[in-house]
């Protein structure tokens, strides 16, 4: 829909020159409605910078512009960040920015994909490894929860933009994306718990979807708890004693039990 219209966008002011079409204008000729090119393309304010954007649109430069965004927000937050700054951060122009998000709220949750997908590639290897066997499952679950951890740690201004951008939730549109964005956590997370079920390695009675909303809750508390408390929230320490705390409820063998009970690991 948005190439449709972009190229009617461009016929529309190839056909009113010298002046800009506005909303109506791209709508009619497009036959869609004015509300369908206001959410592709923004609103007549964009359609200048939109127009100076006259190359093909490439992947490269998508991914070009996103880790601009990465760095321009990481710096100086979801708020006051500006697609100009990115812009320039990523030597484009700014209808180069339009050309492939139609808004700023779009282009961060592009980023929030990306960061999203780079997280998971690293847990479906470990989880791989957890089902093929040869590892203790408490330990091993541990660690995938510690590694997931991490990558967020390691990049503290990501972590608080994330944040900033949860409290932006009164915004419709913020409201309907991070709900969107929660459906494919959930998603992939129930997934990895029907494969940890399907190999014996978690309780064939627990819901996924109940457990998907667990583990993401679980991973947003800790954040938060340690975005506000730093190094005096020792990760690395508590995560092997809550895993230990939640393993009389999700281990299927009782012979962790018994590790548990002896305060084995």
């Amino acid at each position: 829909m948005r190439e449709k219209l972009l190229l009617a966008l461009r016929e529309a002011a190839r056909q009113k020159a010298p002046r800009l079409p506005d909303l109506q204008e791209v709508a009619e000729l497009a036959r869609v409605s004015v509300a369908e090119v206001r959410e592709h393309l923004g609103s007549a304010d964009n359609f200048a910078a939109l127009l100076s954007y006259q190359q093909t649109p490439a992947h490269e430069t998508r991914e070009r512009i996103i880790a601009s965004a990465a760095r321009v927000f990481g710096l100086k937050g979801f708020q006051r960040a500006s697609l100009d700054e990115v812009a320039a951060d990523a030597g484009m122009t700014k209808g180069a920015i339009y050309w492939h998000f139609k808004s700023k709220n779009d282009l961060f949750f592009a980023l929030l994909d990306h960061r999203f997908q780079s997280h998971t590639g690293p847990l479906r290897v470990d989880l791989e490894a957890l089902v093929a066997g040869g590892r203790d499952p408490l330990i091993g679950m541990t660690d995938m929860f510690r590694a997931g951890m991490r990558r967020c740690t390691d990049d503290p201004e990501w972590s608080r933009l994330y944040l900033e951008c949860l409290s932006q939730g009164r915004n419709p549109d913020v409201r309907e994306r991070l709900a969107t964005f929660y459906d494919q956590v959930w998603e992939t997370s129930a997934r990895f718990t029907g494969e940890l079920q399907a190999h014996g390695l978690a309780p064939a009675d627990i819901d996924p979807k109940v457990a998907a909303i667990f583990w993401s809750a679980l991973f947003d508390g800790l954040m938060l708890a340690w975005l506000v408390k730093g190094d005096e929230l020792d990760l690395d320490h508590i995560l092997p004693a809550i895993f230990q705390m939640l393993w009389r409820g999700i281990d299927p063998a009782s012979a962790h039990k018994n590790s548990f009970r002896n305060g084995e690991q």
